[in-house]
C-alpha cells in the first residue's frame, strides 16, 4: 500500500509505509482526525463516512502526564482502529497564547507516537476543517455539531478534521 498526497499534505507521501505495485487502484482511505487540546483530544475514525468518533479526556495538572495519556489513548484507537491508513491533527491556534505551548506538547507526544509506528500524518488547519464539514471556513461549534450529527464539540471538530484530510490522502493497494 501506498498513502498519496496533495502539497496541502506533504506527510502523507513522504511517510508511506511500503511501495505500491504497478497495478494498485486507489481506494477510500481511513483517516483518524484528531483534534488535540492541552486537556482533551477529539477524535474521529473516518473513511467517506464516521465510523467511530469519542473525546479523550486529560487530567491532571503535570503536562508530561496529559501528554502520557494522549500517548496512550490515540495508541489505543489506533489498536482497535487497525486499518486506520493516516492520521489528520489540526494544527494549533494562538487564541490564548498560555494555552499553545501545552497544546503543542500534547500534539507533539502524538506525532512521536505515530513516527514510531511510522504511520502518515498531515496537518489540517481549523478553517479547512471547518469548511469541509460545513462548507464554510468559519461554522461555530454548534454548526460542526450539526453537521457531524454529535454532541460532542471535540469529537465533532474531528470529523471536520479527517474530512478535510480526506481531500488530500489517497491510498493504493
Amino acid at each position: 500500500m501506498t498513502i498519496t498526497s496533495s502539497p496541502e499534505c506533504p506527510q502523507a507521501s513522504q511517510e508511506a509505509r511500503s511501495a505500491t505495485e504497478p497495478h494498485d487502484q486507489p481506494v477510500c482511505a481511513t483517516v483518524l482526525g484528531l483534534d488535540c487540546s492541552s486537556t482533551t483530544i477529539g477524535w474521529c475514525v473516518h473513511d467517506g463516512q464516521v465510523r467511530d468518533a469519542g473525546t479523550l479526556r486529560l487530567t491532571g495538572s503535570d503536562i508530561a502526564e496529559r501528554c502520557r495519556q494522549a500517548r496512550a489513548g490515540v495508541y489505543l484507537i489506533l489498536l482497535n482502529h487497525p486499518d486506520v491508513d493516516a492520521v489528520a491533527i489540526e494544527s494549533p491556534v494562538c487564541r490564548f497564547a498560555k494555552a499553545l505551548i501545552p497544546q503543542a506538547r500534547v500534539s507533539g507526544a502524538v506525532l512521536a507516537l505515530l513516527a514510531e509506528k511510522q504511520i502518515a500524518w498531515c496537518e489540517v488547519t481549523p478553517s479547512e476543517a471547518k469548511h469541509a464539514a460545513t462548507g464554510r471556513g468559519n461554522a461555530s461549534k454548534a454548526d460542526m455539531m450539526t453537521a457531524a450529527g454529535l454532541d460532542d464539540e471535540h469529537a465533532a471538530d474531528a470529523v471536520g478534521v479527517a474530512k478535510a484530510a480526506l481531500k488530500h490522502v489517497q491510498v493504493l493497494r
